[in-house]
């Protein structure tokens, strides 16, 4: 018999304790100790709970039917919508990576020319492996996991497949810090279900465990169990790698100081979905009932009113009733459902929808919000400020890993270059100092057209360079906008020398030129000048 049946219990309920007990509890126990690990396994039925809300919205009870009807059980899926909404804001344009150098000025020429060339190097092999990853993808994914589970966890793997880069969920990481610097990671476990079965002997579930042993270098080991917890398959045994650090990073949503678990924003919005999805479907209930009312009859003749037909257009041959009194007349009618609750329903609505939008900073631009106002790229700017304002704030979470990643794929093409050479286009891999940088950027518009006015007007008054204007308008590199600039310059002399009005007396001289050439060219060949020159 399944677990439904058993418990008593839905299918959706049924399918979420089957998670619970899916989950490989004997992971948590080998790897943390104590409470923590009994906190972090009753933390994982949480998790599930989040994402079953995510994925089909949060559970309500249906109020008022008496068991005369079956009530309207639709979900609205607003938590779904909203995080959705925030991830594609957060990494829908995907952040810029740059490898940067410095060059200084007391550089020569070679010197300088030499580390652009280097730095080419690094910024193509960064830019070929998030490129092969499909990263782009991969992050508005893992920022859903975040808002969702409270944390992922960022992994950079070296084989022979090259550079791959991964996510994790909550519900397939465990973790433990430095005690003396919670941003030091001295143990990661990975792990996920690779065979589903109802039978735990058939499960497989790979585990990966990155460790920092005494050496101080970087182990892992690979391993199949079965959902027992038997140990199946040594992939990897112990092995020590050449990374004197865990190649991985974990990513953990808001929180407070010390919190190394994170916030769940499902959990801030679950109320206030369950609300309005009651109220939403108590409406839905009452107008189903004003669209098929109660019928009644009074002083009609039972025989006539016997199994009537509500189909448009019927018609009933109706009778009063002829056993009443004779001054009576039958009469037949409906009780309708007056709407007067309209008006206050969908004020409460909105305010809930409202409320939900300002926990997360995020404005409401429905076409009904938005109406009357001017959808200019500074108007959308203002609108969007507060959510700019919480991403930069969880950036201030993802940037570090994300710079982390990108050192890592450098460093990780020194250590295995015979895994990473492909990346390098037969290029020599440089060692040289360098600096990462992450910027990101929001799917906003920009009004350019303002803007280069305004950079424009800069340049007349001098306080921009030309340079800079040509560099950032019309993406010319340091040694293009040189050379337009010189070529600018030269039409210029050209234009003022062909149109300059003369007022140095040089057109006499210039009309002796000519009648000397003119007397020159009229001399016979035979009587040329042999005066030596200069004379």
């Amino acid at each position: 018999m399944s677990i439904a049946g058993v418990l008593r219990i839905d299918s959706e309920q049924a399918s979420a304790l089957r998670k619970i007990f899916n989950l490989p509890q004997f992971i948590y126990k080998d790897e943390l100790e104590g409470i923590y690990g009994s906190n972090v396994l009753a933390e994982s039925r949480e998790l599930i709970k989040y994402y079953e809300i995510y994925e089909k919205g949060t559970d309500f009870t249906a109020e008022g039917s008496n068991g005369n009807y079956i009530p309207s059980n639709l979900r609205y899926q607003k938590i779904r919508s909203l995080i959705d909404k925030e991830a594609r804001f957060l990494f829908a344009k995907t952040p810029d990576f740059w490898v940067d150098v410095k060059i200084t000025k007391d550089m020569s020429k070679t010197q300088k020319e030499t580390l652009k060339q280097q730095q080419t190097v690094l910024q193509s092999l960064v830019d070929a492996v998030i490129k092969e990853n499909n990263l782009s993808s991969k992050l508005i994914k893992a920022a859903k996991d975040c808002f969702i589970g409270k944390r992922v966890a960022l992994f950079i793997n070296f084989n022979e497949k090259g550079i791959k880069l991964s996510f994790s969920p909550s519900l397939e990481f465990i973790f433990e810090t430095d005690p003396e610097d919670v941003d030091v990671l001295t143990k990661l476990v990975t792990f996920y279900t690779t065979v589903d079965n109802a039978s735990r002997s058939q499960q497989r579930i790979y585990k990966k465990k990155y460790y920092m042993a005494e050496d101080g270098f970087c182990h892992i080991i690979e391993e199949v169990y079965d959902g027992s917890g038997t140990l199946v398959e040594t992939l990897t045994p112990d092995t020590a790698t050449l990374f004197s650090y865990i190649p991985a990073f974990v990513i953990i949503n808001d929180g407070l100081s010390g919190d190394m678990q994170g916030v769940s924003e499902v959990d801030l919005l679950d109320n206030f979905e369950k609300s309005y999805s009651k109220l939403a479907n108590a409406d839905q209930d009452a107008e189903r009932k004003g669209m098929n009312p109660v019928r009644f009859a009074i002083d009609m003749n039972p025989k006539t009113t016997q199994n009537l037909s509500t189909a448009a257009g019927a018609f009933w041959d109706l009778a009063s009733d002829d056993q009443g009194a004779s001054e009576k007349t039958g009469t037949v009618g409906v009780l309708t459902t007056p709407m007067e609750y309209t008006g206050a329903l969908t004020t409460t609505l909105n305010r809930i929808e409202s409320n939900m939008y300002n926990l997360l900073d995020m404005p409401n631009v429905s076409p009904e919000a938005l109406q009357g106002v001017v959808s200019s790229g500074k108007t959308l700017k203002a609108i969007y400020w507060g959510l700019i304002v919480r991403c930069d704030e969880k950036m201030l979470v993802w940037r570090p890993a994300l710079e982390a990643m990108v050192r890592t794929i450098i460093e990780g093409t020194k250590l295995y270059p015979e895994f990473c050479n492909r990346y390098l286009n037969d290029e020599q891999m440089p060692d040289i100092d360098y600096t990462v940088r992450v910027d990101n950027q929001y799917p906003l518009p920009e009004d350019t057209t303002e803007e280069k006015g305004t950079d424009l007007a800069e340049v007349q008054a001098q306080t921009m360079s030309k340079k800079a204007y040509m560099i950032k308008w019309r993406n010319l590199t340091d040694d293009e906008a040189d050379y337009e600039l010189q070529q600018i310059a030269l039409e210029r002399q050209l234009l003022e020398d062909s149109f300059m009005p003369d007022t140095t007396g040089n057109k006499n001289k210039t009309d002796q030129d000519e009648n000397t050439e003119e007397g020159t060219q009229d001399q016979p060949e035979g009587d040329a000048d042999e005066t030596p020159e200069g004379v």
